[in-house]
């Protein structure tokens, strides 16, 4: 009688298990779309290994570092590269840096590659 009690028990134990909920699966990251409006996105991570996406925008550059090859462009929205309006730093050939300056209203091509948001073309407005 001790035995068959002790099965039962060990037996209601084991299917109280069965109905306990899964774990709850990990968060999701929100799309670069959802970001706020005049966010930074230059040291936000990009995955690596996707294929290069190309867009167009406009904007006005707030600061050129030729030594460092890079342009910062506070530009509208480029749906393209599912990109809100935002200020965003970008590293740029210098010949299309040549004649860049702070304050110039520009229309720009840029390239998205294994995190590399990269200009390839600036064009005054």
């Amino acid at each position: 009688m001790n035995r068959a009690l002790i099965l039962s028990a060990a037996a209601a134990l084991g299917l109280s298990a069965c109905g306990q909920p899964e774990a709850t699966p990990p968060a999701e990251t929100a799309p670069a779309a959802e970001m706020p409006m005049g966010s930074n996105m230059s040291g936000m991570p990009m995955q690596g290994g996707q294929a290069a996406m190309m867009g167009a925008g406009t904007g006005v550059i707030t600061a050129v570092d030729a030594e460092a090859g890079t342009v910062t462009i506070d530009h509208g929205a480029i749906p393209a590269v599912e990109w809100p309006a935002m200020a965003m730093t970008f590293t740029a050939p210098a010949a299309v840096l040549a004649g860049a300056k702070v304050g110039d209203r520009v229309a720009f091509d840029v390239s998205v590659h294994d995190g590399v948001n990269e200009v390839t073309a600036l064009r005054p407005q």
